[in-house]
């Protein structure tokens, strides 16, 4: 008895879907965004940001290759791996032909924007837009993350002579911790 009303209403939903096959358009929908950027903007970031780290390093004819493989690299498949790599390119670059102080603090930044950048991209399609409101969003923990990234590079370049007293060290790395706590705290909430 009781399977008598659910096969009803079964009825009455299958002949309210194949009434809609038959002629009744369905419903209207539609979608709107804020102003956006297009995917390939984006993309083209990334490959300007690993080409600005040849400009910072004054890099060398073969150096200027791997970084344009890196960044053509990276902009046509920003996966995470991959942007990671061409960052540690970066670093390994400014390994060998860092020398002047200036330059760890403007590759810090760099790397780190390819990171951010790099994340965000991964996530968009070519043909897809990213609204101004995303990056906007993103800009107050990268400016957090990068407050305590240049900190840290302050710090190493402050401190690069200062073995002999291994208490300034642990100081200075006991504040660049506190500091870091403070900034990232708020990015949580």
């Amino acid at each position: 008895m009781r399977a008598r009303p659910a096969l009803q209403e079964a009825r009455s939903s299958w002949r309210a879907l194949s009434a809609r096959g038959r002629g009744t358009p369905p419903p209207r929908t539609s979608v709107r965004t804020a102003r956006s950027v297009p995917a390939l903007v984006l993309r083209l970031a990334l490959l300007l940001l690993c080409l600005a780290a040849g400009v910072a390093l004054t890099a060398s004819q073969a150096q200027w290759w791997v970084l344009l493989v890196a960044g053509l690299l990276v902009a046509a498949r920003p996966h995470a791996a991959l942007v990671s790599l061409a960052a540690a390119v970066l670093v390994g670059m400014l390994a060998v032909s860092g020398a002047h102080p200036w330059q760890l603090p403007v590759l810090v930044l760099l790397t780190h924007s390819l990171l951010r950048l790099g994340a965000l991209t991964d996530a968009v399609a070519w043909q897809g837009r990213v609204e101004l409101g995303v990056l906007r969003d993103a800009v107050g923990g990268f400016l957090a993350v990068q407050a305590v990234a240049q900190a840290a590079a302050a710090l190493a370049l402050l401190l690069d002579d200062a073995a002999p007293v291994p208490w300034l060290t642990v100081l200075a790395v006991a504040g660049l911790g506190a500091l870091g706590w403070a900034l990232v705290r708020d990015l949580r909430a």
